[in-house]
Formats: C-alpha cells, structure tokens, sequence
C-alpha cells in the first residue's frame, strides 16, 4: 500500500481534526490568545498528527507485506486465514472472521462439486467399458459374415468405436497423467496400428496411405498416440475433396526432437482458421458444411500433447493439403522405459 492510498483512506478524519483545529483557533483567539502562542499550537497538532499517521502507515505496510509474503508462500491460497498471525485490531478480526468463514463454505461447495464430477466420470467411463461389448460383437459378427453390408456395418462400427473412445478420454482430462506411460517405439509399427484400426473406414472411401518415410522410434505413450492418430485420420476421411484421398505420414530426425507429420490433399483449413482448430468446440468453415463436427477431436489431442511434452501444429492451404506435425522430445528427455515390441511390418487394406 503506497502512502497516497493511505492517505485518501483517512482523508476523512484528516478534515474532521482540521477543522476542529480551526474551530478552536478562533475560539482561542476569542479568548484573547497571541498569534504566536496560537502558532506554536498549531506547529505541535501539525506534528502529533503527522507522527500518528507516520507509525500508523509503517504498522499498516508492515502487516499487509507480512499477508502478502504468507499469501505468495502458500500453494492453497485459501488457507491464508488460518496461518496469518494473529489479527491486532478488532476490526481485522472481524474481516479473518468472516474471510473464513466464507473460505469455509467455499471449500465445503468445492468438495461437493468434486465429489459430484468423480461419480459422474466414474459412471460415464462404466457405460464407456459396456458399450465396448456389444461393439465387439458387432465386429465379431460382420467378420464372421464377410459381405458388402457387413463392411458397412464394420465401417460405421469403427466410427461408434472412436466416439466412445473419444468420450472416454474426455472424460479422463481432468487426470490423464496417472494414465499414460512412457515407453520407447516405433513410429512406423504405431502408425500402422492406426491404420488397421481404421482399416474399414479408409476401405470404403478408397484411401490411399503412404508409410514408406516412417523410421524413427519415440518416447512417448503409445496409446495416446494411437488416439490422436486416429483422430488425425478420421478428420482426413471426413474432410475429403472431390479428387481421390491420399494420406502420407512421414518421420524427420532434428536431434533434439523427432517430427511426425500426417498430411492428406484434402479440402485444407483456411489460414484465418488456423490458429482456431484446436479450441475447445471449434468447427470452422468445414465443419459447418455438414460433416457432422464436434470441435472436440483437436481439442483433445492438443491436451493429451501438453502433458506428456509433444508439439503439436498444423499447416494447412485451403483447397491443397493439411499436414498435422507432432515433435517428440528425444530420450534425453524421458528416462528409458520397458521398450514395447509390435510385430507390424505392414498394413494390408484388403476387402
């Protein structure tokens, strides 16, 4: 608190006992008092007041430096009412008394507002766990009947499947890190994972997917990779142009980071859009040409990038192409991991 601010909080009381020393001037001078009596009094209320207001400022600055740095020292700034010393003055009492009782209720509706988010995602990732049944024996089913409406089946089945994962891992956002696990592989072998994951869906829209400059190996969560290549993915299928669809995923060392970049000739993002897509509920100019677009799938990969340290951006040209670049740190970054071994050396597309 600067003395300014001080002052025009007591600026009141200031013209109060201003005032009254100029009342009683005159009556003083009534009196018969000399003006140079009447000066040396004056001199004196000046000083007892000007000293009052000094060491009233100083033990003011004093204890709100003292609230500040306990306040700067605390990672839950809530507790500040109960660690402060002391308060001296009655009315500072009055004010901690009722800043915790406020901090009381607050903390009281935050733990119900807890309490109430666990049980909602703990039931929205059992219903996730339950569709996962009924989804598996639809799959089950069309590969067991191998015809052209069970390939749709499987097509659209694939695209249920993404839904529920996606939901899943929304619904985990608030603490994805107690569930990712860093371990070292192959760009190459997760990419084609990707692919056979989505492999009914690139069939029906006859996609043509390039792997042949995927090398390199990552430290990374294979799974989440797996989901924001999927995402990827399925972004390139629904905003496809009217000339065949050709996806290219390709991996470039710089020392310090690995870059996988996934680009498709689609319809491209407009460059007054780019810095837009990965907001939460974001859909574009594409998205409201009816392809069904959440604005979720972007958001989510931005997220799940941030935790575990992985660039994420994309480039794009409306009409030409649209490349999504991910940077992963090298091991230097990460400690060495249990290496996970895939056994895909390619992906057969075949109907």
């Amino acid at each position: 608190m600067s003395f300014a601010d001080f002052f025009r909080d007591h600026h009141y009381c200031l013209l109060t006992c201003l005032f009254g020393a100029l009342l009683f001037s005159v009556l003083l001078k009534l009196f018969g008092i000399q003006n140079g009596e009447l000066f040396l009094l004056w001199v004196c209320f000046v000083c007892i007041v000007s000293i009052y207001l000094l060491l009233s400022y100083m033990r003011l600055r004093k204890r709100t430096a003292y609230l500040r740095s306990v306040m700067d020292s605390l990672d839950r700034k809530y507790l500040l009412a109960e660690l402060a010393h002391r308060p001296g003055s009655r009315l500072e009492q009055f004010y901690f008394h009722l800043m915790k009782s406020a901090l009381k209720d607050m903390i009281d509706e935050v733990a119900e507002a807890r309490r109430q988010n666990g049980e909602y995602r703990d039931f929205v990732e059992q219903w996730i766990h339950e569709m996962k049944i009924p989804v598996t024996g639809i799959r089950l089913l069309c590969e067991n009947n191998r015809s052209d409406v069970t390939r749709r089946i499987l097509t659209q089945t694939e695209l249920i499947s993404r839904s529920v994962e996606r939901v899943l891992y929304y619904a985990r956002l608030g603490n994805v890190e107690k569930d990712y696990f860093i371990t070292e592989f192959s760009l190459k072998e997760c990419v084609l994972k990707a692919l056979a994951e989505n492999k009914q869906l690139l069939i029906q829209n006859r996609v043509c997917v390039c792997t042949e400059n995927l090398s390199d190996t990552v430290y990374c969560d294979e799974k989440w990779l797996q989901f924001i290549l999927n995402q990827i993915l399925i972004n390139s299928v629904k905003y496809q142009s009217g000339r065949p669809l050709r996806i290219e995923a390709a991996s470039e060392n710089f020392g310090n980071y690995v870059t996988l970049s996934v680009t498709d000739n689609g319809i491209g993002i407009r460059e007054s859009e780019l810095g837009r897509v990965f907001d939460k509920g974001f859909v574009g100019t594409n998205g409201r040409g009816g392809q069904n677009a959440t604005g979720i799938g972007l958001y989510l990969c931005r997220q799940l990038c941030e935790k575990p340290g992985i660039g994420l951006e994309i480039k794009s040209q409306a009409g030409e192409y649209t490349t999504v670049l991910l940077h992963f740190p090298t091991e230097n970054v990460f400690p060495k991991e249990n290496v996970v071994p895939l056994s895909y050396d390619s992906v057969r597309l075949n109907q």
